[in-house]
């Protein structure tokens, strides 16, 4: 499966968001939705995995609506307009995250698949019996 080493190496989804710099995460985030929709579009449109890949790129595509302010071709504006800005990109990092883990999630247990690296972190916790 391409998609496990694909999302491993976006950074976007795992580096601590403090280090990131919100236009490198929406390039990274617009390259990885390309991929996402290009690789479902390989599949039958009824499949598990198709569906699965179609819901990943729609968390991007929430991201990235949510990142891109109404008025500005850069993500938020410009830094020195953060404050509120910088809030709201965190939030919808985090949510892309959180997104991404889920899906990935449900994928390797699906397909019987092992992750390490620091994309493991973005995971739901195991559940508690």
């Amino acid at each position: 499966m391409r998609l496990v080493p694909f999302l491993e190496d976006r950074r976007v989804l795992y580096n601590p968001s403090e280090v990131e710099v919100p236009s490198h995460c929406v390039d990274s985030v617009v390259r990885m939705r390309r991929f996402l929709v290009e690789q479902a579009g390989l599949l039958p449109q009824n499949s598990d995995l198709g569906q699965t890949l179609r819901s990943m790129a729609g968390a991007c595509r929430r991201f990235l609506d949510r990142a891109h302010g109404p008025h500005s071709d850069e993500p938020l504006g410009r830094p020195m307009d953060w404050g509120f800005n910088s809030w709201v990109f965190n939030q919808a990092l985090g949510e892309l995250r959180g997104q991404v883990g889920i899906y990935l999630q449900d994928l390797l247990q699906h397909y019987e698949l092992d992750l390490g690296g620091p994309l493991r972190d973005i995971l739901p916790p195991p559940a508690e019996r």
